[in-house]
């Protein structure tokens, strides 16, 4: 937003209904580990609620985006939403040693040896890595879509658009 590039709205709008989806995965599959474990689907946790709040952030900077015109001022107001929806993740971070909740603190600390036996740490790592590819993979897919489709007008899209049709 300060300085005003335009790829950073364009990544915004690409990252959002990813980390939508993520959030929502988070929440629901808690949901369905929660039942057993606690008895109930949902309790009003720290450490829920404000991941669920941050699901709410990202649907509404993404119907934010949409309910304009102009894509622009799009960017500049889901980025202001964003920009205010950014305190929540502290929140979610530090909500287990603020608060007293259901789930249990960091696992994994800079300072600290974790507390998880190095046959779990492994897989745990090695998942976070295969997250980290594949949202990343997803973001720059839609991310290049996204580019394109604002940029439609430009010669070089049409020139790119026109190479690909002759060469399917």
């Amino acid at each position: 937003m300060v300085w005003q590039w335009r790829t950073a709205y364009m990544s915004m709008i690409a990252m959002a209904p990813v980390g939508a989806v993520m959030t929502f995965i988070a929440l629901f599959t808690g949901a369905a580990w929660g039942k057993p474990m606690w008895g109930a689907w949902w309790v009003w946790d720290a450490r829920l609620t404000s991941e669920l709040i941050l699901l709410f952030l990202y649907i509404g900077v993404i119907a934010l985006y949409g309910a304009f015109e102009d894509k622009q001022q799009a960017g500049k107001a889901a980025g202001v939403m964003a920009l205010v929806g950014v305190v929540n993740i502290p929140i979610i971070h530090y909500s287990v040693e603020w608060w007293n909740t259901l789930h249990q603190g960091a696992t994994i600390s800079k300072f600290d040896q974790p507390s998880i036996a190095p046959e779990m740490l492994w897989p745990l790592l090695i998942s976070l890595l295969g997250f980290a590819f594949f949202i990343g993979a997803v973001t720059t897919v839609r991310l290049r879509s996204e580019i394109v489709r604002r940029e439609m007008h430009r010669p070089w899209v049409q020139k790119l658009a026109h190479e690909t049709s002759e060469n399917s």
